[in-house]
């Protein structure tokens, strides 16, 4: 039985209610209620010789950089994991208050600050409290599979252009002229299971999808489908269950199937998928396999992205939008980008577009698991990527780690065009993403090469 200590601990970081959600544009941000709590919740994870390691993940929309750096920063202040030993990430809720302002929606978010770093303060609170917590116990893994949630958003037309799958929610739209998805989804369904006492105690559930069920006609702070899986999975196995969500890589992936007319969004429909999604992975807890080795390792790296080039075209473009949004400004919208928004971007771009960029990937070591952190909303096709090619027994990826950088497209989408390969929607040039997953695969395989004073294991085949 591989020897491990971990801690599990879960902070309310729900703020007052009047703060402004991001994830989608809209006329109004400003919250007005609640309908689930927002949460932090932390796993800390130790081995005999003391090396430990976190995963944190908040019900938040996106964090960038600064806000990573503010939660560690205050982990380090007042606890004793490493902060560059944790991993950072967002579920993605698109109930979740702004935390950050990488997309331009014109609100300034300076008015809220105090209570910005309250929500961090607490994030990073949910760590200490887990490293408190810490105790013997044995870690595993399952697997299920779950296909009948999630649809790859990105639609072939007939006449080879790119269409939204959400398009099919709004009138007009034809199903019979979609041939089918560009791409492919992710169905399984991963978790990392603590045990004490003999009994599941916890579970970091890692499954790609994205948390935009309740969009811009929702104004209460929810935790979206995620609130639900935790909630169903308390049912399950017991009110002081824990169980996290390790969003997968689910940039190109929702829950819209576009030849369903009659589905929708809402609290009925998170509530549908999460507790779907619950009993994929009770059957992944039930199926459960002994994690091997009892090593705790942490890796954090650098990876240099060239961003895209803004052309003088799109320079004056840009500056003719804003004119003519500044006379008559676009009302808000569900779903997607305004053209001002794009507009004030490339502006942004523009003035740093010849700096390449340094974003951070991160993995942690578990015996022979791995647990890969990605920046920014990435396409499932790289998450599949990485753990087809690690040489961990169990390899799993998420995305809106350390970082928010926009999407990360594969190299065809860019040709294939549509929301996430727009310039703005994505910020680096293509290949940015397998270059990404590229590292990542070195990452990994640098944390499980013989030689290191760990044995490398063999990928699970079962």
């Amino acid at each position: 039985m591989a020897g491990f200590r971990v801690g599990v601990a879960t902070v309310d970081v729900t703020p007052r209610v009047g703060l402004p959600l991001l994830g989608n544009f809209r006329d109004d941000y400003a919250t007005r209620g609640t309908h689930d709590p927002l949460c932090a919740k932390a796993m800390v994870f130790a081995d005999a010789a003391g090396n430990k390691a976190a995963r944190l993940v908040l019900d938040v929309c996106l964090l960038d950089r600064r806000n990573v750096a503010f939660i560690r920063q205050r982990i380090g202040e007042h606890g004793r994991v490493p902060p560059e030993n944790v991993m950072i990430g967002a579920t993605h809720t698109h109930s979740g208050p702004a935390t950050c302002d990488v997309l331009d929606f014109d609100v300034d978010l300076s008015r809220y600050q105090t209570d910005i770093e309250t929500l961090l303060g607490r994030a990073a609170s949910a760590v200490v409290l887990a490293e408190e917590d810490l105790a013997d116990a044995t870690l595993a893994v399952g697997r299920a599979r779950e296909d009948r949630i999630s649809f790859n958003r990105r639609l072939r037309r007939k006449d080879g252009g790119t269409q939204m799958n959400w398009e099919a929610l709004q009138p007009g739209f034809d199903p019979d002229e979609i041939a089918g998805p560009w791409g492919p989804i992710d169905p399984e369904v991963l978790c990392l299971v603590v045990e004490r006492q003999g009994r599941p105690a916890a579970a970091m559930v890692n499954f790609g999808l994205h948390p935009a069920i309740l969009a811009g006609d929702n104004w209460l702070y929810s935790a979206d489908y995620p609130g639900y899986l935790a909630e169903a999975m308390k049912r399950i196995l017991g009110d002081d269950f824990t169980c996290l969500l390790a969003n997968g890589c689910c940039g190109n992936v929702n829950h819209v199937d576009y030849a369903d007319r009659d589905q929708g969004r809402g609290f009925a429909m998170a509530q549908r998928v999460g507790y779907m999604l619950a009993a994929a992975a009770a059957e992944a807890i039930r199926n459960r396999t002994p994690v091997a080795g009892d090593r705790v390792a942490a890796r954090s790296d650098r990876v240099t992205l060239d961003r895209i080039q803004i052309t003088p075209e799109q320079h004056a473009w840009s500056e003719r939008v804003l004119r003519e949004a500044a006379a008559h400004p676009p009302e808000g919208q569900v779903d997607g980008l305004p053209d001002a928004y794009y507009a004030k971007t490339y502006l942004r771009m523009a003035e740093k577009q010849d700096e390449p960029d340094r974003v951070e990937i991160m993995t942690i070591r578990l015996g022979d698991v791995a647990l890969v952190g990605l920046p920014g909303e990435v396409f499932c096709e790289f998450g599949m990527d990485i753990k087809r090619r690690s040489p961990a027994r169990w390899t799993l990826v998420s995305e809106l780690c350390g970082d928010e950088i926009g999407y990360v497209p594969t190299r065809e989408s860019f040709a294939q065009g549509g929301y996430e390969a727009m310039p703005g929607s994505t910020f680096y040039v293509p290949g940015s993403g397998e270059k990404l997953a590229d590292a990542a695969v070195g990452q990994v395989e640098r944390l499980f090469v013989v030689g290191e004073g760990v044995h490398q294991s063999l990928r699970a085949t079962n």
